[in-house]
C-alpha cells in the first residue's frame, strides 16, 4: 500500500519510538519490525523525502543511548537527512477522559527544554542528520 502512494508524496513523516522490538512491544502492544522494514523500503525507493520523528518519552526512550540508536539507524537510511525529536506531551489525556478510559501514560512529565537540547546536540554531533526539536 505504501509503495503505491509514494509517487504522490513530497514528504513521509515516520515515527520511530524505539529500536528494541521487545521494549517497543511492551510499551505499544506491537513490535517495531514492520515499521523498521518500511522505513528502509521508503528510503530505498527515493520517491519521497523521509523524515524520521522520535517522540521522546521519559522512562521509555529518553536516554542518550536509546535516542542515538534511532538516530544512527535513520542516518543509515539512504536519503534521510532530517530527524525531529518530539518532546512527550499529555495532550491526548482529555480524549481518554472523554471516552471514559484510563490514560495509560499516567503522570509522565514532558522532558525539559534542556534535556531536549542535550539530545539534539548529541544527535547532531554523532550523525550527519539535521536534528531539530519539534516538527
Amino acid at each position: 500500500t505504501i509503495e503505491k502512494i509514494l509517487p504522490y508524496l513530497d514528504y513521509y513523516l515516520m515515527d520511530i519510538k524505539h529500536m528494541n522490538a521487545s521494549k517497543h512491544k511492551e510499551w505499544t502492544g506491537k513490535e517495531n519490525t514492520l515499521m523498521i522494514e518500511n522505513a528502509m523500503k521508503i528510503a530505498r525507493s527515493k520517491m519521497t523525502n523521509l523524515i524520521i520523528r522520535v517522540p521522546v518519552i521519559p522512562g521509555f526512550n529518553d536516554t542518550e543511548a536509546e535516542i542515538l540508536d534511532i538516530a544512527r539507524y535513520a542516518d543509515s537510511l539512504s536519503g534521510v537527512e532530517k530527524i525531529h525529536l518530539l518532546p512527550y506531551h499529555s495532550y491526548g489525556e482529555g480524549k481518554y477522559m472523554g471516552l471514559g478510559r484510563e490514560y495509560p501514560m499516567g503522570t509522565v512529565e514532558s522532558p525539559s527544554d534542556e534535556k531536549m537540547e542535550q539530545l539534539r546536540e548529541m544527535v547532531a554531533n554523532n550523525t550527519s542528520l539535521n536534528c531539530v526539536v519539534g516538527g
